[in-house]
């Protein structure tokens, strides 16, 4: 029997699709939100992507890994909403900050992750993307390359330019209000 659920799914096993869902669909939400998505929404597009894989099951065929195969359909999923939804800026799509009491070192702690999301909050689309498959999933570059529709070596040099501006840029903002 194949490792990969999606080829197990499309060959009859339906616990493997149970399993996929399961597995990817906190994944694919963290990916909707991180890409500016607010929480009803992000639950929606995930989905609308299980929806789809559901659907075309007798159309995949297991080339790589399954994981970049989700993504890449999560990505085409979220561009179309984007497409459909063009008049709304992602500043208004981000959630509310969570409100919840916490001690001082906590509070230090969110409020230099809520510093960290402000940043790539800020990023072009393309640059959260980026980010989004590399550094959060972990993809291979051939892997995210792929998905962007650009090469490997782009992929590499621009996460290694995108972080090290990202850093200056945190470093800045940190010296300012800390």
């Amino acid at each position: 029997m194949p490792k990969d659920l999606l080829e197990r799914f499309r060959k009859g096993d339906t616990d493997a699709f149970e399993f996929l869902v399961n597995e990817f669909a906190p994944r694919l939400k963290g990916f909707f939100l991180r890409l500016g998505a607010q929480n009803a929404t992000a639950e929606d597009l995930v989905q609308h992507v299980f929806l789809k894989l559901y659907k075309n099951k007798n159309n995949y065929s297991a080339k790589g890994r399954v994981d970049a195969f989700i993504f890449q359909v999560a990505r085409n999923v979220f561009i179309d909403y984007r497409r459909r939804r063009q008049n709304i800026s992602l500043d208004e799509e981000w959630d509310a900050e969570d409100s919840s009491p916490f001690g001082a070192g906590e509070v230090e702690e969110k409020d230099r992750n809520s510093l960290l999301r402000k940043i790539v909050s800020e990023q072009e689309l393309e640059v959260k993307e980026l980010l989004e498959l590399a550094v959060m999933q972990k993809l291979p570059y051939e892997k995210v390359g792929e998905i962007l529709g650009i090469p490997a070596g782009t992929v590499k040099s621009r996460v290694f330019y995108t972080l090290r501006r990202l850093r200056s840029e945190y470093k800045d903002l940190e010296r300012e209000l800390f």
